[in-house]
């Protein structure tokens, strides 16, 4: 039991509040895996946020199924067999919409479309629950596998931090054994940052853009630290600008398009978070703006770094029990 102490939320909040810069990396990366899945599987992120909160309630009612069977098999290969055994309760849309931070009348609007589309389904006055489609079962495993990718290098980096690293394989294969337990707590996690950006820029396209400009500068700048910490001198009088991204590349890595990257990109620079190399029209982050700087401070950085600790802590207990 001492051995789990480590694994505590307010050691990891520790750990990820002193080292957020080294970590920074694999986390923009992880919500950019993530925010990308959703974009290419739904084409919308908006109608997406909307399908995070319903899978985040089929996860949580299939776990309910170890309250009768401690041995209830909660594992991604027996994801489609469990998820088409659960009867999903009834949801409000003014539920929804609190929960995604989208305004009432665009819930609605984007339920429509995501029945329409055959993403949601709806059978009675209220019962709407989401049901991937066995045709695209191969798609979804594959996105999924993707992601749990991503979240176990950020994990990795944790276990680093807390001298108890652990193989790749061993938190991907943990994170699949127990899949949905991992992913209601993970897509909670995704709808908390989502619905802050989406309060924020109230554009979530604008985030998985933006997050692409933040992941070139915190590469950039854990070339230039020391020991993944970054001297605050250092800080103030570096040169961001070879720290940049084109829009073709950001299209590319999003699947959003390239006239879309270009608009919003562009939308940042007015914004004055980014800026734009007039000559090679590539961007780059404003670091002495703290709107989407990736040192951000504050209380969103102190939220942020709660949520996640919570988070790592619960993966964490599980590798290690």
């Amino acid at each position: 039991m001492d051995r789990l102490k480590k694994f505590e939320k307010n050691n990891i909040e520790k750990i990820l509040r002193e080292n957020f810069n080294r970590l920074m990396p694999t986390f923009y990366e992880m919500e950019s895996s993530f925010l990308s899945g959703v974009y290419k599987r739904y084409g919308d992120l908006e109608g997406g946020n909307i399908v995070i909160y319903f899978a985040r309630d089929l996860h949580l009612e299939i776990l309910r199924k170890r309250e009768n069977d401690l041995n209830f098999d909660l594992s991604l290969d027996m994801f489609w067999k469990n998820h088409r055994d659960i009867r999903q309760g009834k949801k409000k849309i003014i539920l929804v919409s609190k929960e995604t931070g989208l305004p009432k009348e665009t819930t609605r609007r984007k339920i429509l479309s995501l029945i329409k589309k055959k993403h949601l389904k709806k059978e009675d006055k209220n019962r709407l629950f989401w049901e991937p489609a066995s045709e695209h079962k191969e798609t979804y495993l594959n996105i999924i596998g993707e992601q749990i990718n991503s979240l176990s290098k950020f994990i990795l980096e944790q276990t680093k931090l807390l001298q108890s690293a652990v193989p790749l394989v061993k938190i991907e294969k943990e994170i699949k054994n127990n899949y949905s337990f991992y992913w209601y707590h993970y897509l909670s996690v995704q709808l908390q940052y989502i619905k802050f950006w989406q309060e924020k820029l109230n554009d979530l396209e604008m985030l998985l853009i933006g997050l692409q400009t933040i992941i070139q500068t915190v590469h950039y700048m854990n070339k230039k630290s020391e020991n993944g910490y970054l001297p605050q001198k250092l800080y103030k009088n570096m040169s961001i600008k070879d720290a940049n991204i084109s829009a073709t590349s950001v299209s590319e890595v999003t699947g959003i398009p390239r006239a879309t990257c270009i608009r919003k990109l562009d939308k940042f620079v007015k914004m004055k978070i980014l800026d734009k190399d007039e000559q090679s029209k590539r961007y780059f982050l404003k670091l002495n703006q703290s709107t989407l700087n990736p040192l951000l401070e504050g209380d969103w950085f102190k939220q942020k770094v709660s949520i996640l600790s919570d988070f790592s802590s619960v993966v964490m207990k599980g590798l290690f029990r």
